[in-house]
């Protein structure tokens, strides 16, 4: 008599696996938000922009306590900050999410990079 193969699975457990269930199609949320915030830093910039030209155009603003040519080294300044935290505030979540996606398969990884630029 012969001795049945032995299975590792239960019985009526088959080891074919099925897809995941889409619970939840993510890509219109994201386009969504990443065209929001598009808006808002370009209104950003803009607002900066216009304050920029009312104090370049203006010969008499100048913040309280400084001389004009300190207060257009501030607003200099600033401008730089403002577009460093605007850039930042873009790339560092990006940087996380390639980081924490590098312990993915390919097929994860290939998911996650899909339209965008490396």
């Amino acid at each position: 008599m012969e001795k049945p193969a032995h299975s590792s699975l239960l019985p009526g457990v088959n080891d074919a696996r099925t897809p995941p269930a889409v619970v939840f199609q993510s890509r219109k949320v994201m386009a969504k938000a990443r065209r929001r915030a598009f808006a808002r830093d370009v209104l950003d910039l803009l607002l900066l922009a216009c304050v920029d030209g009312l104090f370049l155009r203006w010969p008499l603003a100048h913040v309280p306590g400084l001389d004009r040519g300190d207060s257009l080294l501030l607003l200099a300044s600033i401008n730089a900050m403002l577009v460093g935290y605007i850039w930042m505030a873009r790339a560092l979540p990006r940087w996380t999410a390639r980081r924490v996606a590098a312990t993915w398969c390919v097929a994860e990884q290939s998911r996650m990079f899909i339209g965008q630029r490396r």
